[in-house]
């Protein structure tokens, strides 16, 4: 898969590409990245044209917390198929451009033969711009394809996807991503707590860009050396911290990826070893059940 950003490339000219910020890239993304596919056949380039920072990270001032940061969101779009992501620069200055001026730096740059776009798209100064006007504007440039969905989970947005892992919802957050929502990192030294209660715990390393669940404590999926595995996660903004079930060995440097699955209860305060120890125990049997 190539990557480019704000250049041209021969790679670009005729393609078929979608247009959006893509955090997530969840059952919607797919649906479009599936549809390029169909339109492109064997003849044509597919390609996905998005923004680099994301523009509400720009346009709200949110500290960053993406639910697929950069390299995880090319990794994704590389094993769906996609032959090249083209990055506009995304500043303050990009977001004052005019729908128009937009479509003339798409057409421009890139020259698609075809843009598929989902139903609620905006883009240009004030957000002014829409799926019809980017279709009216293209005219005689490429030609654009608007794609509507409706299902049965209503509306599948990065924005509500979000809201739901800040609530601890994961299992409706992973219906609408289409599967686990993940992360990555290296193992690190912890304080060894975990180890003198009897139940060792590895620590992860958390991305400063990733968004982090709701805190408390997870049943996930952990892929550790190339093996999977089953743990308990107690989960912080500042802390990942996981059991990893049926597991002996030291990890420390290794890569690991974990998924969580369910949300197994918040965070409590426990007066002593006994009780925490307890509280463990009691967590771990409803993850292996």
């Amino acid at each position: 898969m190539i990557i480019l950003t704000d250049s041209t490339d021969p790679v670009t000219e005729h393609s078929v590409c979608g247009i959006g910020s893509f955090d997530g890239v969840h059952r919607g993304h797919q649906e479009i990245v599936l549809r390029l596919k169909q339109l492109a056949g064997k003849k044509q380039q597919v390609g996905i044209i998005t923004f680099a920072p994301l523009p509400f990270l720009i346009l709200k001032k949110t500290p960053i917390c993406c639910l697929t940061p950069r390299e995880e969101k090319e990794a994704i779009f590389e094993q769906l198929g996609v032959d090249f992501i083209y990055y506009f620069t995304f500043s303050d200055v990009f977001a004052r451009y005019s729908p128009q001026r937009f479509v003339q730096l798409i057409a421009g740059r890139i020259k698609p033969s075809i843009i598929v776009v989902g139903a609620n798209f905006h883009f240009g100064n004030m957000r002014k711009g829409n799926a019809e006007i980017l279709k009216n504007l293209a005219r005689k440039l490429f030609a654009v394809e608007i794609m509507t969905r409706v299902g049965d989970e209503g509306t599948i947005s990065s924005t509500r996807i979000r809201e739901l892992l800040l609530l601890g919802n994961v299992k409706a957050a992973n219906r609408l991503l289409g599967r686990c929502y993940s992360v990555s990192g290296a193992v690190i030294k912890g304080k060894g707590k975990g180890q003198k209660l009897g139940f060792p715990t590895v620590n992860i390393q958390i991305p400063t860009d990733k968004l982090m669940p709701l805190d408390g404590v997870y049943k996930v999926e952990i892929t550790a050396l190339g093996k999977q595995y089953i743990g308990a996660m107690f989960c912080r903004q500042d802390l990942l911290e996981v059991h990893i079930i049926s597991f002996s060995g030291n990890l420390y440097g290794e890569n690991v990826h974990i998924e969580f699955i369910e949300r197994i209860r918040g965070i409590e305060h426990f007066t002593d070893d006994r009780t925490l120890r307890a509280a463990i125990a009691t967590d771990i049997k409803r993850v292996k059940n």
